[in-house]
């Protein structure tokens, strides 16, 4: 996956990438054209007229991606990604974090990055500049196989993404820092996992989040990272990024919690009195 070490496709420009070809359709676009729409001539690669890296990032992580078709002076999006009201960030999210089963580096960079950000305490924010981040990932991952976080620079290139895909927010107080907050991915997955007017244990609800999303509590991809880092994954228990995700979700009338009796316990720090919570339901109609 080339999200991360082409630090020219950021998620805004292949947004403007994806509906400029999807609004062409089945011909596609010049991509002479996409050169001057994408990037600046100040991200060109030499002194000579041509092609940026900033076109060229996106194409090739839209290939990857299997997104974007490119010949030889044409660009096209892929059939399989040509439908109506289909967003470059739905076809992201999917392939980039929910379909991979393992953080390797052929195919799982973003996604071990984001379980990497989700495996941190969001109490111990990571600084957005300096070498803070880049240190804990190596204090933690050691030195090489980094889910491409290798230097700031790519640090943060991850941050965008895993930003934008809604797993991290990024606050400016005395100093900007990034927090692993994966409410807007929770939300985003909710309809797969418990529908409104629906209740399901929060084990099962859990359970099924992972399967829908394996960076998430118990996920293929979570358990590799947190294997890699050490952390023990406790079976009864939120982690604390979800915890923050779940107690946003109940804030905002999302979702509601209970504990009964003699039911399965997880313990959810600061959700209900003593963290000790069963159950969880979606308010709303069924459908």
């Amino acid at each position: 996956m080339k999200a991360i070490t082409a630090v020219g496709a950021t998620p805004h420009r292949m947004t403007i990438l994806f509906d400029i070809l999807a609004e062409a359709g089945e011909p596609g676009e010049e991509r002479e054209k996409l050169a001057a729409l994408v990037g600046p001539p100040s991200l060109a690669r030499g002194d000579e007229p041509g092609e940026d890296n900033a076109l060229g990032d996106c194409l090739g992580l839209g290939v990857d991606l299997g997104v974007f078709e490119a010949q030889e002076d044409r660009v096209r999006l892929a059939e399989a990604v040509r439908q109506p009201g289909l967003t470059f960030l739905d076809v992201a999210a999917s392939r980039m974090v929910d379909q991979v089963d393992s953080a390797g580096p052929s195919s799982g960079w973003m996604a071990g990055a984001i379980a990497w950000f989700l495996c941190q305490d969001p109490l111990e924010a990571l600084p957005w500049g300096g070498s803070g981040a880049t240190t804990r990932i190596f204090r933690q991952l050691g030195q090489s196989d980094t889910y491409g976080m290798s230097n700031d620079s790519r640090f943060q290139q991850a941050v965008y993404w895993a930003r934008t895909l809604g797993f991290v927010t990024r606050f400016n107080l005395k100093d900007e820092i990034v927090v692993p907050d994966p409410t807007a991915a929770l939300l985003a997955r909710l309809d797969r996992v418990l529908a409104p007017g629906a209740e399901a244990t929060l084990g099962k609800f859990m359970s099924d989040l992972a399967k829908v999303c394996p960076v998430f509590d118990g996920g293929a991809v979570r358990r590799e990272v947190a294997d890699r880092i050490g952390l023990e994954s406790a079976d009864r228990a939120a982690s604390p990024a979800l915890a923050l995700a779940l107690q946003r979700a109940k804030q905002r009338g999302v979702l509601t919690f209970d504990m009964l009796n003699d039911a399965e316990v997880v313990f959810v720090p600061g959700l209900l009195d003593a963290g000790r919570v069963s159950h969880v339901a979606r308010p709303g109609l069924a459908a």
